[in-house]
């Protein structure tokens, strides 16, 4: 690449020139997807082409490459060629990224660089066309001859293509605008406009905006429809069938009518501004909107206009035309206006006017029955009519008066009808003055019923009669005329506006010009309606604790004046003791009553808080009293109703919540919470306080602490403190390391501890468990002071307890210089091994300081790590030491020799000789002793002895005491704990050594355990004597015969076998000799019982194959009947299995425990073999083991009605040998 463009450039501008070219690219145009290919090609020569290549339309080489798909561009650019003349580019997929120019750039031997370009044009139809504010086929509302723009959208089309606008199909050119917008992915975005003022005649047009690209052939369109608004015609208006007078009653029809108008208008009727209920009808030949209203006319319509309205959207002022009409009616009434009393000898006016009527009416005038002269009239226009209007005087001296009275008729007339009304005129007289009866009592209490009469005799007419209260009018008075008297009764209420008011009668008639009046006064007895207490204005308004206060009691209008007392609802004034208070007003009101104030001092205390005080008022003159209370709201600072400081005692991981009860007025509004004196918000440590209420979860001793909450509100604050102590139990904070001292040495020990409650004396040293006298520095440090010697040499207890939990412990030791000595252990006293095998020695030593093991053979040095001898010495603990000396390929020779253990320091020198010998029996395990018991357990331990060369486990026989079944158990552990058994009995216990040899100890001696009855109490004692007693000699007797039956059959079995077993020792060890001890597999059968407990008598049972109820061991022995070895790994730490009945398939079956890596003396010292770890029970690979000798596993089979499953086990559950 890098020398084909060094070439071009080199040549590129003398050999321009595209003649050689038998075939030049061609410019192209396609649609974005589509595929083209450039075609290039040059003049067939005797020299082919040396180079040739394209450069895309990015200025960038393409390169020279064979046919085929070009690197990069997603794999869519490609050469083509047939022959070296001609090389063709192909791009499929085309994108707009692909427009531009490409050149075919070849490089010629003879003419040199050749060129030769090409444009790639993009073609982007549009797809698209839309109205930039309108949506398609929407139509746009727009005012008649009103400007309209719009704007046609064509988006991304590449080139330009051409638009059209069309009215109903004729082409659009005037005031039509385009530009475009260009995109950087050279595609533009067209925008054309036309603008229009369409009139009425273009209401419904399409508008079509037509977008046409002829480079593609796309033609697509877009549509809007006008609607032109414009307003509609003036409106006509006629009365259908053109009657020449209207009269009132007939049947009146109008009708308005338009024509035009979009939208199409609302024409209605108008009277008096007011729309009338009527309906438009269309006609859809003449657009003609005509709207029909019919009414009954009235003398109203009278010269009443009637309005068409007519308009639309787009009219803007709605067209209006009216319509006013005439109706004739006759007057409906007639009035009279005049006097209807006069007094004898005057005269009276009288105006008669008759109400509106069209055309006018004509009055007349009736006095006593009979005509007279009509004065002359006038006449008023008025809105709906024509009112006529007459006055006459009427003279009382001039006519004939009967019965006090003159009649006076005036009657209107016109053509439609006429009306008449009469108006009586009295003659009239004064009455005598009025007089009040039934108030001769004048003291009266509010709410009583009071009847008073007033009667006024004669006058023309009578009296009549009124009541007032001071200047108001008194209604609901009962009005009578008896003879020629009037009389008034009223039932009056007393209430307290009455006081001191006058209460009068008045007498009226015509012929009086000012009424006739009796009065009198009233007194109205009355206590205030409430009563008020409220604080004097002269102290603060608010009551602060222990700070003098007032309060004011006032009564508002009583008569007589109150008497105001004052009482105390709670504890603060036991002897509900009266309280006077002083009076600070006593004021006479408007309605003659009496305001009274009241007021009371007094000192309040926290007590007085919610106390109701009473303000009572009260008077002779009463009926009853009035009261009112008031409760007393005294501000006091926050109080702690608990003694202070409260002490919560919790232990540690303990929860607590403590809620502290604060009373204070006002509410508190600020709690503040400190611990030790440091404030805190919300949460510290493990508690948490909110509000009153302090708590804490699974507490530390670090939340140990003072609490303070400070408590505070507007008056202001207090404090409470809450000491909370975490106890927890004593820990050992700090304790002496070992200490190495010479005898004679002081030596101190020291040691620290912590606890809550920190009590004297609970730091103690103890040796062997027994307690030592120290020295305590206060509760928390205890010096223990020693004289070193021997006999205190070794480990020392410090035991912290403060009765919280458990004890703590921290151990140290006094190391005192001391030579070594080996101590006794019996499994050490010998060893032994096959020949070929291996056979371990050890030793255990007592020391101060390190020990140094040296081993010798015949006093000859044994020398580390040889192939003979290995050496491992371990550091047990401060003052104990351990060798262990493997002795490998034993030859006959090594059982004649002892290995000598010598231990040396700077103190002194111990030794222990350890003879060599041949696998034997092991020695029977001593010291069987029962370490804890309860009411269905019982635990053992016992010390083993020397092991015979092989690895050891432990059978356990055990039997309940009168019971027959005998239990085996098996172990590597020197420990058991046997469950299940039956509460309150006693059980033999036996214990044997079987190593994986085969050869067994004899049986210890039986001892007897007993678990515990019911109060706890061991009863083993009870039942051991219960076995001396005699009584019972018959049943001794039988025993005793079978016995000895059972031993001499017994003693027959045991000769026959011992003869067996000396051959196969015999055999085994010939075998072993001669061929490394290859052995074979025989079987030997136990049984092992599962009833889910402990097993019922045998009595119990019918009889059975082993085969049914049996489960089978086999142990694989060599052919001298030794017992091969147990894979430590078969043994959890309990040393047992447990099975369980399943239907599964017993063969191969790998369920149980995970195996372990331990020795037969369970301790964890280092030996050289590892062992290897089975997953199949039925494995026969080979395990090294002390001894080195071959071995086979034991394999167990499993009824198939029986599962087997890991984990602890009821041991009493078990009989037979469980290996």
């Amino acid at each position: 690449m890098i020398l084909l463009a060094k070439l071009l450039w080199l040549y590129g501008s003398i050999h321009l020139s595209t003649q050689f070219f038998l075939e030049s690219p061609s410019n192209l145009s396609t649609i974005p997807g589509e595929s083209i290919t450039f075609r290039c090609a040059a003049e067939k020569s005797p020299e082919p082409i040396v180079y040739s290549q394209w450069k895309s339309n990015t200025g960038s080489l393409l390169g020279y490459h064979q046919e085929g798909v070009l690197p990069g561009h997603q794999g869519r650019f490609s050469y083509v060629k047939q022959n070296a003349e001609e090389l063709h580019l192909k791009i499929t997929h085309v994108n707009l990224d692909d427009d531009g120019e490409y050149e075919c750039q070849m490089l010629h031997p003879e003419e040199g660089p050749i060129r030769a370009k090409a444009f790639l044009n993009i073609l982007v139809p549009p797809q698209l066309v839309y109205f930039s504010n309108y949506q398609p086929n929407s139509v746009i509302a727009v005012k008649e001859n009103t400007a309209l723009n719009i704007t046609c959208v064509v988006p991304n089309v590449k080139p330009e293509p051409q638009v059209l606008w069309y009215m109903d199909g004729k082409v659009m050119s005037r005031d039509v605008k385009q530009a475009s917008m260009p995109h950087l992915n050279k595609t533009f975005t067209v925008y054309t406009s036309l603008v229009i003022q369409p009139g009425r005649n273009d209401h419904g047009k399409v508008v079509t905006c037509e977008v046409v690209q002829k480079e593609t052939d796309t033609r697509i369109t877009t549509n809007t429809t006008l609607d032109v608004l414009f307003p509609p015609s003036e409106p006509t208006v006629e009365i259908i069938g053109n009657p020449s007078v209207l009269r009132a009653g007939d049947n009146v029809t109008i009708a308005c009518a338009v024509t035009g108008g979009n939208p199409p208008p609302d024409v209605f009727w108008y009277h008096e501004n007011k729309r009338l209920q009527s309906h438009s009808t269309l006609d859809t030949r003449t657009k003609e909107i005509k709207n029909v209203y019919s009414f009954i006319a009235t003398q109203n319509d009278n010269m009443a206009e009637y309005e068409c309205r007519a308009n639309n959207s787009h009219s803007g002022n709605a067209k209006r035309k009216p319509l006013k009409l005439e109706v004739n009616y006759p007057p409906a009434s007639v009035e009279l206006f005049g006097e209807s009393n006069i007094r004898y000898g005057s005269s009276a006016n009288i105006q008669c006017k008759s109400l509106p009527s069209n055309p006018a009416s004509q009055i007349t005038w009736i006095i006593n029955g009979r005509s007279v002269p009509t004065p002359t009239q006038r006449e008023f226009v008025v809105e709906n009519g024509i009112v006529s209007s007459s006055n006459i005087s009427v003279h009382s001296n001039e006519l004939s008066v009967e019965a006090h009275q003159i009649n006076v008729e005036c009657i209107a007339t016109n053509p439609d009808g006429s009306s008449a009304k009469q108006h009586l005129i009295k003659i009239i007289a004064p009455p005598k003055a009025p007089r009040i009866t039934g108030l001769e009592d004048r003291k009266f209490f509010e709410g009583d019923v009071v009847n008073v009469t007033c009667e006024a005799q004669g006058g023309n007419p009578l009296a009549e009669l009124s009541w007032y209260r001071g200047s108001e009018k008194v209604n609901g008075a009962h009005n009578e005329v008896a003879g020629f008297s009037s009389y008034s009764t009223l039932a009056l209420r007393v209430d307290r506006t009455m006081n001191t008011q006058r209460l009068k009668c008045e007498a009226t008639n015509a012929a009086l010009d000012e009424p006739l009046i009796e009065s009198q006064y009233l007194s109205v007895y009355y206590p205030p309606r409430r009563v008020l207490i409220r604080p004097a204005e002269s102290s603060d308004q608010r009551l602060l604790v222990n700070k003098p206060a007032r309060l004011v009691c006032g009564t508002l209008s009583s008569n007589p004046a109150a008497q105001i007392t004052w009482q105390f609802s709670r504890a603060v004034d036991d002897d509900n003791k009266v309280h006077l208070g002083d009076v600070s007003l006593n004021e006479t009101t408007r309605d003659n009553g009496f305001n009274v104030e009241n007021v009371l001092s007094f000192v309040p205390t926290e007590d007085y808080d919610g106390t109701i005080v009473h303000c009572i008022a009260n008077h002779p003159e009463w009926k009853h009293s009035v009261n009112t209370s008031f409760p007393l709201n005294v501000m006091f600072p926050p109080k702690m109703l608990v003694n202070d400081p409260v002490t919560v005692v919790m232990a540690e991981g303990d929860s607590f919540k403590e809620n502290l009860t604060v009373r204070g007025n006002p509410a508190v509004s600020l709690w503040q919470w400190r611990k030790n004196g440091i404030p805190f918000d919300h949460t510290i440590g493990r508690v948490f306080a909110r509000g009153a209420v302090l708590s804490g979860k699974q507490l530390l001793s670090t939340d140990a602490g003072v609490y303070t909450l400070t408590a505070t509100n507007n008056v202001g604050s207090t404090n409470i403190t809450i000491k909370l102590a975490v106890e927890y139990s004593a820990r050992i904070t700090s304790i002496s390391t070992p200490v190495i001292a010479a005898t004679g040495d002081t030596v101190l020990l020291e040691c620290e501890a912590d606890g809550e409650p920190s009590r004297p004396n609970m730091i103690n040293w103890y040796k062997n468990g027994n307690i030592l006298p120290a020295i305590n520095r206060g509760s928390k440090k205890s010096i223990l002071r020693l004289n070193a010697t021997e006999q205190q040499s070794g480990e020392y207890t410090c035991k912290a307890d403060n009765g919280i939990g458990v004890p703590a412990e921290g151990k140290t030791f006094l190391l005192v210089n001391s030579a070594p000595r080996v101590l006794p252990v019996a499994r050490y006293a010998k060893t032994a091994g096959i020949l070929g095998g291996i056979a371990k020695a050890r030793c255990k030593v007592y020391a101060v300081p390190v020990v140094e093991f040296v081993w010798e053979k015949d006093e000859q040095l044994i020398k580390k790590n040889s192939s003979k001898y290995s050496i491992v010495n371990t550091q047990i603990d401060y003052s104990t030491y351990e060798s262990t000396l493997w002795i490998k390929n034993i030859v006959p020779d090594d059982y004649t020799k002892t290995v000598k253990c010598i231990a040396r320091n700077s103190f002194g020198t111990d030794s222990l000789s350890i003879p060599i010998i041949p696998p034997t029996s092991p020695e029977e395990p001593f010291n069987l002793t029962m370490t804890n018991s309860t009411l269905n357990t019982i635990s053992v331990a016992w010390e083993p002895r020397f092991d015979g060369g092989s690895d050891q486990i432990f059978e356990i026989k055990y039997k309940k005491q009168n019971d027959d079944l005998i239990h085996l158990v098996n172990t590597t552990h020197t420990n058991l704990r046997l469950s299940g058994l039956a509460t309150a009995n006693t059980y033999y216990f036996q214990i044997r050594s079987i190593n994986a040899r085969g050869f067994a100890s004899s049986w210890t001696s039986p001892v007897i355990f007993a678990t515990l009855n019911e109060d706890g109490v061991n009863i083993a004692m009870v039942q051991n004597r219960e076995l001396k007693i005699t009584r019972y000699i018959p049943i001794l007797l039988i025993g005793f015969v079978s016995i000895l039956l059972a031993l001499a059959i017994a003693c027959c079995f045991g000769c026959n076998r011992n003869k067996k077993r000396k051959l196969r020792e015999k055999t085994e060890m010939a075998r072993t000799a001669i061929n490394g001890g290859d052995v074979r597999q025989v079987q030997m059968y136990g049984t092992m019982h599962h009833d889910g407990m402990t097993r019922h008598d045998i009595d119990d049972r019918p009889d059975m194959s082993e085969d049914e109820h049996s489960v089978r061991t086999m142990i694989e022995v060599s052919p001298n009947g030794y017992m091969q070895p147990i894979e430590p790994m078969l043994y959890e730490s309990t040393g047992l299995l447990e099975y369980d009945y399943q239907t599964r398939s017993y063969m191969g079956s790998s369920q149980g425990s995970h195996p372990r890596n331990i020795t037969y003396a369970n301790v964890p010292y280092p030996e050289p073999p590892q062992p290897s770890y089975h997953s199949n029970w039925n494995s026969l690979q080979r395990q090294s083991n002390n001894n080195a000798s071959p071995q086979h596993h034991l394999s167990t089979f499993i009824n198939p009605n029986m599962g087997v499953r890991a984990g602890p086990i009821n041991y009493a559950q078990l009989d037979g040998d469980l290996v």
